[in-house]
């Protein structure tokens, strides 16, 4: 079995634009979901910031991203395991009020993590780990330090890693508290990029969102659950 992993979205980035909206159906008609029914894909993990802002949707950008993913993964069968990420909270300190649990409760396709456990699919078994904040961290670290799981997939804030081309992280956890799995795999920080081993790697996004972006790596990941193998799939 192959599941897809797919990296930060941001719908209704970049002032909710048109053109964007443009963009990513044109990602999702012509690259993702033919990939998904060719090569018979129904999981999708999605790593956190579904939505791009964290204070109120605008209504044409929940109709266009329910109408081009959402709606779509319905119609194909597809479920979707999404992380809560930074961008989809209201208050910095809690993942209480969240928006996609808020906007997408009539999809019962999608499994929403504003809560760290554990998914097992296929034999294969994830630790699933939302962002972190002040109200989580002491738990969230607790459970990882326990966690015997092989694969970690977050939503995390990492130092020294890159947030795009050319510029690292100078804030965030330092990565030991990780080192304990086989592999991890993030959201958060837009760029593809990985600790010196291998073990820790941002997906980064699946298309360009900003200049910063230009010529980046963009696409998603492929697992599969019997050879236990990830491979990058690109756009």
């Amino acid at each position: 079995m192959k599941i897809c992993l797919l990296g930060d979205t941001h719908f209704g980035i970049r002032n909710d634009s048109k053109v964007f909206h443009e963009y990513y159906e044109k990602f999702y008609n012509e690259v993702f979901f033919p990939y998904l029914k060719e090569h018979g894909i129904d999981t999708v993990i999605q790593l956190g910031d579904l939505f791009d802002r964290r204070k109120y949707i605008n209504f044409v950008s929940l109709s266009e991203s329910r109408r081009y993913f959402f709606d779509k993964l319905k119609e194909n069968n597809i479920h979707l395991h999404a992380l809560i990420g930074n961008h989809d909270i209201f208050y910095k300190h809690t993942l209480e009020v969240n928006s996609p649990e808020l906007l997408l409760r009539d999809y019962d396709n999608i499994t929403l993590w504003s809560k760290h456990g554990t998914l097992e699919i296929d034999g294969a078994v994830f630790d699933m780990i939302p962002w972190i904040c002040n109200e989580n961290e002491q738990d969230v670290r607790e459970f990882i330090s326990k966690s015997t799981s092989p694969y970690c997939i977050g939503h995390f804030e990492l130092l020294g890693y890159y947030m795009q081309r050319g510029q690292l992280s100078h804030e965030g956890y330092e990565d030991k508290f990780l080192k304990n799995y086989d592999q991890v795999y993030s959201g958060h920080y837009h760029s593809r990029s990985a600790s010196v081993d291998g073990k820790i790697a941002y997906l980064g996004t699946p298309y360009e969102l900003f200049w910063s972006d230009y010529k980046d790596q963009k696409g998603f990941d492929v697992f599969d659950t019997q050879s236990k193998v990830f491979k990058f799939r690109s756009e």
